[in-house]
């Protein structure tokens, strides 16, 4: 790995995160091929700094030939990206498992790339990187000319934040979701996000270690849109931490949350499934309040799906809720998702969607011998690409080392 501070990078007008369709903002798109065309590389990418600086989310990508709904979000400090945000200094490598964590630039064939911070006032608001398909050193005069690239797209962002007047409730509902681990135990971890077009929703997924040193694994959705329903699922994300800490039981963790939502939410509805790794790391207890049935990828196996009774969503009426063991072999993948994968309207051609015909396709497109980030990216990619999103779609995929 080279580190690069030949050209310290230039300030540029305030800008903050903002969303983006899977297309990118025409401008920042346009700058991106700037980049390419100047370098000579394959792709162009630009991450943006979440509102706490602490995790980059994919904004806009040309040159890897898949949707940027399938990358990574990249906590500062790891992989490539990561380390740029980390230290705001640029920084070249080879593209390898260990040094790339977004699995598009490997299936890509990119095999070196050069990134610089994004920084504007100096704020750091982004990650902007090309990628090659030869490997290759870089010096100080690329270096000048990414970090020229750069200052003008931090000017992009301020101007495209300023005619997003709804970014802040898309903010609110994002900063909500949690920064997956890659590693926790002996699982190994990865999550995507889509929110729905033009709307908000109370999709959520998380990740947590437990007091006893298992793993919390949780997969939700709260009835209804907009922002009431984001605030929602902001609450009873953060009641299912706190009683989960308290037992270990799946089942009777969602009758707490049941009876919490009963009481003190007013019509409110939602359907989860909470799964509990044990220690051990080869079993895996789960509980479904009327959730989507789980996924399980085993080495040289066919995907199955997990056949779980299926207890009533929470916010109903008082139930007594049940828990179902199973084994979770060393190398198996574990898929946890929301509506929003499965469901459409219509098909392309206007027929009428079949849930079961998509449900097979995620689960065929699903392998153990993926890890959770290439999963993640293939199904997101396969599923919906660019296409236009009706409703929020989470993902979870677990695996087993």
């Amino acid at each position: 790995m080279n580190s690069i501070s030949a050209v310290a990078p230039a300030a540029a007008p305030r800008g903050h995160r903002v969303r983006t369709k899977p297309g990118g903002d025409p401008a920042i798109v346009a700058l991106l091929e700037e980049a390419r065309e100047q370098l000579g590389s394959r792709s162009a990418s630009l991450l943006t700094s979440n509102e706490p600086a602490t995790v980059l989310e994919p904004y806009a990508s040309i040159g890897l030939g898949q949707t940027i709904r399938a990358a990574s979000r990249i906590p500062f400090g790891q992989g490539f990206a990561g380390r740029i945000a980390l230290s705001r200094q640029p920084l070249s490598v080879d593209v390898t498992r260990e040094s790339v964590i977004n699995p598009l630039l490997r299936t890509a064939g990119i095999r070196s790339v050069l990134g610089v911070p994004v920084m504007a006032h100096g704020r750091l608001v982004g990650v902007l990187h090309v990628g090659f398909a030869v490997a290759r050193e870089f010096n100080g005069a690329d270096v000048a000319v990414l970090v020229g690239v750069a200052g003008r797209v931090a000017a992009a962002l301020a101007t495209a934040e300023a005619a997003r007047s709804h970014d802040p409730a898309l903010e609110l509902q994002r900063g909500l979701l949690p920064t997956t681990p890659r590693r926790i135990g002996e699982l190994a971890t990865a999550a995507r996000y889509v929110p729905a077009e033009g709307d908000l929703g109370g999709d959520w997924y998380d990740v947590f270690a437990l007091p006893d040193g298992g793993v919390g694994l949780v997969m939700g959705d709260v009835v209804g849109h907009g922002l009431p329903a984001a605030v929602v699922m902001g609450r009873l994300r953060s009641a299912l931490r706190a009683y989960a800490i308290e037992r270990t039981d799946p089942a009777v963790v969602l009758e707490r949350l049941d009876r919490a939502i009963r009481h003190f939410e007013n019509s409110v509805f939602a359907t989860v499934v909470y799964g509990v790794v044990t220690p051990t790391f080869d079993a895996v207890t789960l509980s479904s309040a009327g959730h989507w049935p789980p996924l399980l990828a085993l080495p040289d196996q066919e995907t199955s799906t997990i056949e779980l009774a299926h207890d009533p969503l929470l916010g109903v009426s008082e139930f007594e809720r049940r828990s179902f063991r199973l084994p979770l072999p060393s190398g198996s993948s574990l898929c946890l998702y929301t509506d929003g994968l499965v469901e459409r309207r219509a098909t392309d051609d206007g027929k009428p969607h079949s849930v079961d015909a998509q449900i097979d396709v995620v689960r065929h497109l699903l392998s153990a011998h993926d890890d959770p980030e290439e999963a993640c990216s293939r199904l997101i990619a396969s599923t919906v690409g660019d296409k236009f999103v009706e409703d929020d779609i989470a993902l979870l995929v677990v695996r087993r080392r």
